[in-house]
């Protein structure tokens, strides 16, 4: 198998502690369009002093065949700023949750107990699971109630991850922190040389921001403007932790990194420096992608791979123009290289395509944010489809004054994306997707195949949005 040696340039660019932090939602012109602005200030005290928190790998303990795992969702206290406690939530501790390890074609059970005082649900993003599991319709877990779900993943080799799915409290509950990943792997995932020790080179990044006191309290309130634009702003942070540094071998790591934020959009670099993309949403891209920046939407999910050899003693990794994490290279020796190809994934034939088309249109207004003019309705059913049928989905965005980019996700469903604005998407957009940005304007094409079963929802991943109603839901009949 060929191996691709990552050229690395040696410049880098500096931007200094008092720098703040600015997104900006640029919806396709600041003239006709709504302009976004937040700023992320961060305290030179608090400057990469903390260590990343690396959540525990967990792999479950076989029993009756199946692969069983234990969550217990918990209140619990976490220190934003330094010695200045505010009240969190987590799967199995403060913050954020364990990184589950499954294997593709594996059965596996979860046992789920809410110790929190409101219910709340579990939503497996990215799996292609039924209705009965995928944590939206009945399925809440009542304050310290339990539940059981079981599902194979007959998928790729993935990052995927998991978070509740409440009506109404979805947003607020992410917010205080519950997120956690998923590390699916198959036969072929194993057998590929690339960076595979967990914690060591091969770590989850889950970037967030959240707006936090002066006295460290986080508070999860929205303004009317704030439902419409989403919940967006405050401090930056990786892992749970503002301004952390990690500590990498001398060579190839991988990143898995989650938009773990409930609606801003994050464009992520190391200062011009190169790296690589080797997965989106839902598994490996055909070969190796070379970057300079990634923009990655709410909910999407992208594999890097870093080469620390032609690194300085302290690197960043930027986001949105500011230091989100502080790379400190050691003198332990990592891989050197990393497969030129990757796995196979067909073309798509869009020529040759003849498959029954359905348009959403993604609106935003003053009071609303709806898909094809109507807001959720859990007792409507869209459409029905049969299991094992394709479709295109054409995604418009609207280019009014006030819209603006909402990333779009698909339950039970990994798809390819055919069209970006009448065009082929870019080459980091070609492999399996369940996110997908569509900015003010924008026009995306799709191609699904319907292999879940029962309701299936789709909305925007702007967590305020979706609380909205910017959702839908249609069957699958098998």
């Amino acid at each position: 198998m060929k191996k691709l040696i990552i050229p690395m340039m040696l410049t880098i660019g500096y931007i200094s502690y008092a720098d703040s932090y600015e997104t900006n939602h640029s919806y396709k012109n600041e003239v006709s369009h709504h302009t976004h602005n937040t700023k992320f200030n961060v305290s030179e005290n608090e400057i990469f002093k903390r260590k990343l928190l690396v959540p525990p790998l967990v792999k479950g303990e076989i029993e009756e065949g199946k692969r069983v795992f234990e969550l217990d969702i918990q209140k619990g206290k976490w220190e934003f700023l330094e010695g200045k406690e505010s009240e969190t939530y987590g799967y199995n501790g403060a913050i954020l949750g364990p990184v589950l390890s499954l294997n593709s074609n594996e059965k596996t059970k979860i046992k789920i107990k809410n110790n929190l005082s409101e219910e709340t649900t579990v939503h497996w993003h990215g799996a292609i699971v039924s209705e009965e599991v995928d944590g939206v319709h009945n399925s809440e877990i009542k304050p310290n109630g339990e539940k059981e779900v079981e599902f194979t993943l007959n998928q790729p080799a993935s990052t995927l991850w998991f978070h509740p799915h409440t009506m109404h409290k979805t947003a607020s509950q992410v917010y205080k922190g519950l997120a956690g990943l998923i590390y699916l792997e198959d036969e072929m995932s194993k057998k590929l040389e690339l960076p595979k020790t967990y914690g060591v080179d091969d770590f989850p990044i889950v970037i967030q921001d959240k707006k936090i006191s002066e006295d460290g309290k986080l508070d999860y309130t929205t303004s009317h403007m704030e439902k419409i634009h989403g919940k967006s702003g405050g401090r930056l942070m990786v892992n749970g932790i503002i301004s952390p540094y990690l500590d990498i071998s001398n060579g190839m790591t991988r990143l898995r990194v989650v938009n773990g934020s409930n609606a801003t959009n994050f464009n992520i670099d190391l200062s011009n420096k190169e790296f690589y993309q080797i997965a989106s949403d839902g598994g490996f891209l055909k070969s190796p992608i070379k970057l300079n920046n990634l923009k990655l939407a709410p909910g999407e999910r992208a594999e890097l791979i870093i080469d620390s050899k032609d690194f300085n003693e302290k690197e960043y990794l930027y986001v949105n123009g500011s230091r989100a994490l502080e790379f400190r290279k050691t003198n332990n020796i990592g891989l050197r290289s990393i497969p030129e190809n990757l796995v196979e994934i067909s073309k798509v034939d869009t020529e040759n395509l003849k498959l029954n088309t359905r348009n959403f249109e993604l609106k935003t207004t003053s009071n609303s944010n709806t898909i094809n003019n109507t807001e959720y309705n859990m007792e409507k059913i869209d459409f029905n489809v049969k299991k094992g049928t394709k479709e295109i989905w054409n995604i418009i965005n609207g280019d009014s004054m006030m819209d603006m980019p909402h990333p779009f996700h698909i339950h039970g469903a990994q798809f390819r994306i055919i069209e970006r604005n009448g065009k082929e998407p870019p080459l980091n957009e070609q492999g399996w997707k369940d996110t997908v940005n569509i900015g003010a304007g924008e026009n995306i094409k799709i191609l699904i195949e319907y292999k879940a079963d029962g309701i299936v929802v789709y909305h925007c991943h702007i967590l305020e949005h979706e609380e909205m109603g910017m959702m839908g839901q249609f069957y699958i009949e098998k």
